[in-house]
Order: structure tokens, then C-alpha cells, then sequence
């Protein structure tokens, strides 16, 4: 507890320090900088798989396909099970996707999803498990969740562009549904300390930090005190960029100790009445350690987001 004090503390009273500066990295000439894309929630089980069935599995990612696939990186959080295995446990909405509509992330483009939400376990744990493991069958990075804690919080690695970028991800609703466990399926839990130390230890092996935040208050757009303390907690670390999502909303960025906090991206592909509201990330990660984001909104009507812009006005 007083670590955990002194921590906030800390991260409070120096929010306009310098972020922590990044491992000794000299940038080649002429190198490249990195694209990364991230966006909000993804259920591929119902309702959405119904639209999936009746226009296809790729319809509800096509008008952004383009702009994923010729991301270096694209993110998003998987919000269901993928699994044919388990039974639901008790709450109010339980996911379960069909693996074989799993296939459309790799079509669309997706190199990493985060696994570490409040509905990978809505079948248990060894639907938890082998949702994580047919995500890496298509060559998909799964981050967040795995065979243990210990799995589960480990450092995920992209190299790109000479760059080495990680991710951690975490749930921050508490107390979870299916805690931990050092020998059975598990979610990555958050707490202050666990991510400070985390991002801390993976700093030190990558060369860019990105850190994934499943936490807030559903249909908010404000942002709750622990969800605020878990994301500065990571910049506190060493991360250089948090990305959030859960709300089903997109809510305000921030800017602390120099790094920029994405509190919630919102809604992508989730609802074909297109409910909440839904932003994509469009993010460069440069190889002096300068990353620059811009957040673009989506219309999510029809379970088929895409830009406003791209989309003719009705007349």
C-alpha cells in the first residue's frame, strides 16, 4: 500500500516532467519511420456474425481494409471468444465466435489484437486459452491473455522498419470474473504496481512501448480515477503511447509526462445498429523516439465503420 501511494503520488506531481527517455538506440540513416493503426472493439460472435453471414465475413471491415493493410501495424482489441469449446459463465452478455470467421483479422490486416478484455473469458478459461491460440494459428500476435499469468503478461515484440515496437496489455475492471492463476488459462490483471513494473522491464528491450488498456465505464465519456492512475501508472513505466478502450465511446486524450494517453478509442466493428461511437488511431512512430497521433472518427453505421469523410452525404 505505500508503494502504491508513493507511486500516485509521484506520477501526480510530476505531470510535466520528461517521460522516460528510451534505451540507448541510434537510428540508421535514412530509416524509416513506423505506421501503426489502432482501433476499438471487435466482436466477430453475434450480432455482428450474423451480418458477416448474409454480406460476408470481410463487409464490416471493408471500408477501412485499405487503410489496415497498408499500416506497418494494426491494432485492435478482440472482444469475444473464438473458440468451439466451454460454457458461458454468469453475466449479463457472453461472445463466442466461430474460428473460422477468425480468418478476416488476417485478411484485413491485423498484426496484433489484445486479448485481455472483459469477454475472452466469457466461456472460461479453456475457451480463454484456445481463443488466444487460434489467433496466433493465422500469424496474428495475441497480447494479454495466454496459458498463465505469467503468459499472459508477457512483452509481445513487432520489429519493424529496424524499430522494435512492444505491447502489453491489460484488463482494468475490478475485482475480475476469473482471477488470475499461475497454472491455468489467465487474463492480465492490472494494477498500478503491476504495470509500472512491467512497462519498466519492457522499456529496457524495445526501443518503442505501447501499452493496451481494456478499463472505464461503459457508455461514459468520463474518465474514472482508476482508469486514469492504470494509464498514467504505464507512462510512469516508460510506455510512449496507451491505447484504451471498453467505454464503447470514444473519450478525451491527454498528454502526460510528455506521452500521449488515448483514454478510449470506442466501437469498430461491434454492433450492426452501429451503437456507441467509435475513432480510428493513426499514429507514426519515428526512430528518434517522436510519435505523433492523430485520432479520426468513425461513422459505425450498418456494422460497417468508416471514415465520414469517405462516405457522400445523402441528399
Amino acid at each position: 500500500m505505500t508503494y502504491l501511494l508513493s507511486a500516485l503520488l509521484l506520477m501526480h506531481s510530476s505531470t510535466q516532467a520528461q517521460g522516460v527517455l528510451p534505451p540507448k538506440f541510434k537510428p540508421k540513416i535514412g530509416q524509416k519511420p513506423v505506421r501503426l493503426v489502432a482501433v476499438g472493439d471487435i466482436n466477430l460472435a453475434e450480432p455482428m456474425a450474423r451480418i458477416m453471414k448474409q454480406k460476408g465475413r470481410g463487409y464490416p471491415f471493408s471500408a477501412l481494409k485499405s487503410t489496415l493493410q497498408n499500416a506497418d501495424i494494426a491494432f485492435g482489441n478482440l472482444e469475444c471468444a473464438v473458440a468451439t469449446i466451454g460454457a458461458p459463465i454468469e453475466k449479463q452478455f457472453n461472445f463466442r465466435a466461430d474460428p473460422r470467421v477468425l480468418l478476416v483479422l488476417r485478411e484485413t490486416g491485423f498484426d496484433v489484437v489484445s486479448t485481455a478484455n472483459n469477454h475472452t473469458w466469457d466461456y472460461g478459461r479453456a475457451a480463454m486459452l484456445q481463443t488466444v491460440q487460434n489467433v496466433r494459428k493465422l500469424g496474428i500476435n495475441s497480447v494479454g491473455a495466454g496459458a498463465n499469468s505469467a503468459e499472459a503478461h508477457r512483452l509481445v515484440i513487432l520489429r519493424r522498419n529496424g524499430l522494435r515496437i512492444g505491447f502489453l496489455a491489460y484488463l482494468g475492471l475490478l475485482p475480475p470474473l476469473i482471477p488470475e492463476a499461475k497454472t491455468e488459462p489467465s487474463l492480465a490483471i492490472a494494477s498500478v504496481e503491476a504495470i509500472t513494473r512491467e512497462a519498466r522491464a519492457a522499456k529496457s528491450q524495445v526501443d518503442v512501448l505501447i501499452v493496451s488498456l481494456h478499463a472505464g465505464e461503459e457508455g461514459s465519456q468520463l474518465i474514472t480515477p482508476r482508469q486514469r492512475s492504470f494509464a498514467r501508472a504505464a507512462v510512469y513505466g516508460g510506455a510512449d503511447l496507451v491505447i484504451g478502450h471498453h467505454p464503447h465511446v470514444v473519450q478525451k486524450s491527454e498528454v502526460y509526462r510528455g506521452k500521449q494517453i488515448f483514454y478510449s478509442l470506442g466501437n469498430f466493428v461491434f454492433s450492426p445498429a452501429g451503437r456507441g461511437t467509435g475513432a480510428l488511431l493513426d499514429a507514426t512512430l519515428y526512430p528518434n523516439g517522436k510519435i505523433t497521433a492523430t485520432l479520426r472518427r468513425l461513422s459505425l453505421a450498418g456494422g460497417r465503420p468508416h471514415f465520414y469523410s469517405s462516405v457522400p452525404a445523402k441528399r
